[in-house]
Parts: C-alpha cells; sequence; structure tokens
C-alpha cells in the first residue's frame, strides 16, 4: 500500500548577502519574492515564474554589486532517484534566468542531494540603490506541482517552512529589511470548476480569460496550497484473476461431463459492466458490498475477468460552506438510539478499542472538543505525528499489525493509519469501519496497490471518508474523486473474494490478482447501453439493484451449493447421489409393484365364488 501525501514543499529563506557594509544612522529594505503557478487546461506540467525585487528605501545605502542571490528549485517529496533525476533534466531544459529588462543573466547550477533540489546562484550584476532597484525573474517548468486525470486538475504550490523571517533588524548596522513572499495560481477558463481549496483564506480575481487565485503570506507557513479543479472522474477499470489448479487427482475428461465433479467457487467484489464468464449468482453482504459468485473448474487454470467502467463525483467549491458536523451531544444521542451502530463500536482483532494505552489517548484528544468534526480532525492530527509512513513495509508482505502495535511504534503504512484511527474513534464512541480501494490513479494502464482508509457513521449524512495516510494540514476529509472506493469492512479480513476449495475457505492473495483502473474520457461511453448488476445473472430475474438478495437470505443455498461443490463429502454426495437416487426410486417402485400385486390377489380372491 503505498503511501498518499499531499506534498508540502518548503522554499528556502531568502537571505541578503552583503560583501561589504555600509555604516548607516537608518535604513530599511525591502526584499519582494513573488511566485506564479500558470496551468494551461490539458497540459501536464505547470509554468513556475518568481520574481524577486530588492529594493533601499532609504536613500543613504545601497547594495554593492557584489556577491550572489541563491534560488531554490525543490524536489518533490517521496519521489525515486530516478524519478527526481528525470524531473531535474526537465526542470532545467526549461530554466531562464533574466534581469528586469528581460535581457538573460548568467547563473550556475549546484545540484544537491536527492530531496535537497537545485541551487541557481546568481551574481549580483548592478548595483542597487534607491532609484535603480536590483530585480531577477528566474522561470522553469515542472510536472511537480500538478496532477491530472482528464479534466480532473490538483494544483499545488510550495509552503513556507514554519521558521520563516518576515522581518529582520541588523543589529551591527541597526538596519531592517521587510522580507514578502506572494503567491499566485493562475489557471484558464477551460479548466473544470473549482471543487476544493486549502488553505480556504485566498482572494480571486478574473482578467483575460485567466482567472488568478492569491494566497497570503501567512496562510502559507508550513501550508502547501492545494486546488483541485472538476466534480466528476471516469474510470475504467480491468480485473483479471487467474484461477489456480487446487485438484490433481479428477481428470478434464471427467468433469467435461460432470462439471460439478471439480469446482473451484470464487467469490468477488463485483464494480462491473462486462464479466466472463457468466457469474453462477450475486448478493449483498451484511455492510453493502455486491458479491459474485463464479464456479470454474478446479483441476484446471482458468481466468475470471471483469471490465468496467466507474464514474465519482463530489460537489463544486462554496464559499464558506460548513463541512459536515455535529454537535458533540446531540450526536451521542443519535448514535446510542442506533442499535446497529453497535457492531461499529467493538474491539476487534485490530481494532483495539478496549486497550489501555489507545482509550487514555482517545480520552486526551476529546478533551475540551464540542464537536464530532473537532474529535475527528483531533485524531487525525495525532496519527500524523505518531506514525512514521515505512515505505520498506509498504513493498514488502505488508502483515497487518494492528492499532496497538502501531502505536507502540510498529511499522505503518495506510493499513496502521486506518486500523489506529479507527480503534481511537471507536474508543470514542464513534462508529467507524475500514474502507479500502485504490488511490493515485493516473490516465495509464498500470496494476493497482490497494490503498486503506476509513468511514465514519455522521447520522443524517451516513458514512463520511476520512483517510489519515495523506498527512498534511489538508487532512482529507469527506467527498474524494481522487479514488475508488471497492470494498468496505467492519471485520478483521481486509478481502471479499474467498476461495472455496477441497475443504479450505481461503482469502485473497495477490497471485493471480491483477487490477488496472486509469481515467478516461466519457465523452464516447454510451452508459445506457452498459451492463447493470443485475444484467449479469439475466436468469434470475432481478429488475433492480433493489432486488439483489441480502447474504442471510442467500446464505443456505450459497452454503449448500457450495457445500456440494467443494467439500470431498459433498463431492461424495455428488458422485453417490445418482445411484443412491435410482435405488431409492427402484425400491419404491418394486414396493408398489408388490403392494399393487397383493392387493390384485387379495381383490381376485375376494370375487371368486365360494364351491358348495
Amino acid at each position: 500500500m503505498k503511501k498518499l501525501s499531499i506534498y508540502i514543499l518548503s522554499i528556502i529563506s531568502l537571505f541578503l548577502l552583503f560583501s561589504t557594509k555600509v555604516l548607516a544612522k537608518s535604513s530599511d529594505f525591502v526584499i519582494d519574492s513573488n511566485t506564479d503557478i500558470a496551468y494551461t487546461t490539458g497540459e501536464t506540467f505547470v509554468s513556475v515564474v518568481t520574481k524577486y525585487t530588492r529594493t533601499v528605501a532609504n536613500s543613504d545605502y545601497f547594495y554593492p554589486a557584489t556577491g550572489e542571490k541563491v534560488f531554490n528549485i525543490p524536489d518533490l517529496p517521496s519521489s525515486t532517484q530516478e524519478e527526481i533525476t528525470t524531473e531535474r533534466k526537465y526542470k532545467l531544459d526549461s530554466l531562464k534566468v533574466t534581469n528586469s529588462l528581460g535581457g538573460t543573466v548568467k547563473y550556475t547550477i549546484e545540484e544537491q542531494a536527492q530531496g535537497s533540489g537545485i541551487y541557481i546562484k546568481v551574481p549580483n550584476y548592478k548595483q542597487t540603490t534607491s532609484s535603480s532597484p536590483y530585480s531577477i525573474q528566474i522561470a522553469y517548468n515542472t510536472h511537480d506541482f500538478v496532477t491530472k486525470v482528464v479534466n480532473y486538475t490538483t494544483l499545488q504550490a510550495p509552503a513556507l517552512p514554519k521558521d520563516v523571517i518576515f522581518e529582520q533588524t541588523d543589529t551591527a548596522t541597526n538596519t531592517q529589511t521587510s522580507f514578502n513572499y506572494g503567491l499566485n495560481i493562475i489557471v484558464d477558463d477551460k479548466i473544470a470548476p473549482l471543487a476544493k481549496v486549502y488553505p480556504s483564506q485566498f482572494t480571486q480575481s478574473t482578467k483575460n480569460g485567466k482567472t488568478t487565485y492569491s494566497f497570503a503570506q501567512e496562510n502559507r507557513i508550513g501550508n502547501s496550497p492545494y486546488m483541485e479543479f472538476g466534480t466528476s472522474v471516469t474510470y475504467k477499470f480491468a480485473l483479471t484473476y487467474t484461477t489456480p489448479k487446487t485438484d490433481t487427482l479428477v481428470p478434464e475428461s471427467l468433469t467435461n461431463v460432470f462439471k460439478s465433479l471439480s469446482t473451484n467457487i470464487f467469490e468477488i467484489s463485483v464494480y462491473f459492466t462486462n464479466v466472463s464468464p457468466t457469474p453462477s449468482n450475486i448478493y449483498k453482504d451484511d455492510e453493502g458490498n455486491i458479491i459474485a459468485s463464479f464456479e470454474v473448474p478446479a483441476n484446471t487454470i482458468g481466468t475470471i475477468t471483469l471490465e468496467g467502467y466507474i464514474v465519482t463525483n463530489q460537489d463544486a467549491y462554496q464559499a464558506g460552506s460548513a463541512p459536515v458536523n455535529m454537535d458533540w451531544t446531540s450526536y451521542k444521542e443519535a448514535i446510542s438510539k442506533a442499535s446497529y451502530l453497535k457492531n461499529y463500536l467493538t474491539p476487534t482483532k485490530y481494532w483495539q478499542s478496549n486497550d489501555t494505552n489507545i482509550k487514555g489517548e482517545a480520552e486526551k484528544l476529546m478533551a475540551d472538543k464540542t464537536t464530532v468534526l473537532d474529535i475527528i480532525k483531533a485524531d487525525y492530527a495525532y496519527i500524523g505525528e505518531k506514525l512514521t509512513y515505512d515505505d520498506n513495509k509498504a513493498n514488502s508482505e505488508n502483515e497487518r499489525i494492528g492499532a496497538k502495535a502501531a502505536l507502540e511504534g510498529g511499522a505503518s503504512v495506510c493499513m496502521e493509519y486506518a486500523d489506529l484511527m479507527i480503534a481511537l474513534l471507536r474508543a470514542q464512541g464513534i462508529p467507524a469501519r475500514a474502507a479500502l480501494g485504490y488511490a493515485n490513479i493516473t490516465e495509464t494502464q498500470e496494476a493497482q496497490v490497494r490503498h486503506q482508509w476509513v468511514q465514519v457513521w455522521i447520522p443524517d449524512y451516513g458514512w463520511y471518508s476520512v483517510d489519515p495516510t495523506l498527512e498534511s494540514n489538508n487532512m482529507r476529509l469527506g467527498q474524494s474523486i481522487d479514488r475508488v472506493l471497492w470494498e468496505v469492512f467492519n471485520g478483521d479480513t481486509l478481502s471479499n473474494i474467498k476461495v472455496f476449495s477441497a475443504d479450505n475457505i481461503d482469502v485473497l492473495t495477490t497471485d493471480g490478482y491483477n487490477l488496472n483502473i486509469y481515467g478516461v474520457s466519457d465523452t464516447d461511453i454510451d452508459f445506457t447501453k452498459l451492463k447493470t448488476y443485475v444484467d449479469i445473472v439475466p436468469n434470475k430475474g432481478y429488475e433492480s439493484t433493489e432486488d439483489i438478495p441480502s447474504a442471510s437470505k442467500y446464505g443456505f443455498g450459497q452454503w449448500l451449493n457450495t457445500f456440494l461443490k467443494t467439500t470431498t463429502i459433498g463431492k461424495a454426495v455428488i458422485i453417490t447421489g445418482p445411484v443412491i437416487i435410482l435405488v431409492l426410486v427402484v425400491s419404491v417402485i418394486v414396493a408398489v409393484t408388490k403392494n399393487t400385486v397383493r392387493r390384485m390377489k387379495r381383490k381376485k380372491l375376494n370375487n371368486t365364488p365360494i364351491q358348495q
């Protein structure tokens, strides 16, 4: 489960470099560093332009034409060395450094270690006085600040470091310097509607078909501005599951005649429009997942194929709109009246909400909170600070350790982030369950790794998504169209895929399971001609999704079918059943015949005249 994060990119504070001190009675210097990040709809990169201006406000002083100004072009955190090397080349190929008149300025490049970016060193090409400001503009293109999936686009910008300086006094010269850091994100009028923006404090202006979003420097301290454009994404998926050969005893020649003699049954969550082979049935489990049951030969390798489309939606941005929230007292009262929510409050093997340490932390996080959203946010922030994402675990077999072990310092990935949050929420009396699906989806067809997050029950809303793995002040709460929800769980098994074979019931392993999900344009897709859930089992007579039976209604028939076709005893019944039935039928016929003969003899005897 690969780590997800909204990267907080920090820029290096800009410092003045003096080669000669100019003694003065008093002075005032202003350093402006204004950055524009411009995006053209449809592109996969943004253009970054930073204009650095040094102004001498006091005519008694000046900057000599010596020393240099150092700019930093950051790397994207968590990128591989290969990715960083490729992206650095892309940035440098487009790099331009110019002066106030647009003329080219000489510079040197100093590449730093992985993650530290590139230093662009520009010599002070002219003396700076009160009547002649000094200005340098650095421009380059990068893929780092943009993610595009068809019409859905996310844009990010660097945060200011938490130790950023806005004013500095030189005690030796008694001079003061002010530092200003402006940031604009600029988009054209072809971009999709704005759906999310962080920080929520910003100004907006439109001119000549372009909209500029400006973020104040105070709101960028430790916060990476983030914007989502797009309210709908269509994903296409193709799932193939190579079914293993588990029966080496029964030859294929026999099963060609008597298919039930060697059968594996696979249960898979279905979110598809085309499927092969046709499922034997579908049903809804207790959490609302739709499960398809496939019967395939057990004595040969086969393939289950699912293909289709998934459409995700979210609301457009509304200024001042309040998030889903509820007064804590009212929330507790509403939850206590809903008995069906008790199943989402109990401790489990991995959600140890009754553990002393977890209960203690949960109580601390609730202190002085007045709304349920305040508690959720406190849990989110706590988990981000407490856990450290372990890339080695993500790239290994990734054994699940649960909330208690994660809190005690165990290696953590998205499973542990989600498990710990669920345990904390349940300890606080907030119903929660696990959600699994896929994120980091692009337009490229590539195998996906499953990702886990959390769902919290909110009265009059339903299940509210929370993804604590996204470590950022920009908490990922509520609607998200950048991921696909595949399954939800309220137990210890994080998969609905079950394999019934040779008296064994196994859950999904990664062997033979491959899923590609990628963004596509829906312009040429006629959704009315695609199959629905009920269309894939036309013989069942279901007219709508509501007609699909629940697990409880489907349970006995499902169990009996599985028992007969996948267990040794069941197969014995299948093999001997016809013989037993034939014997019973013959026995009944013989018994009926004998009885009939007796009655006929008795009747004949009764009708025979008595001889006198």
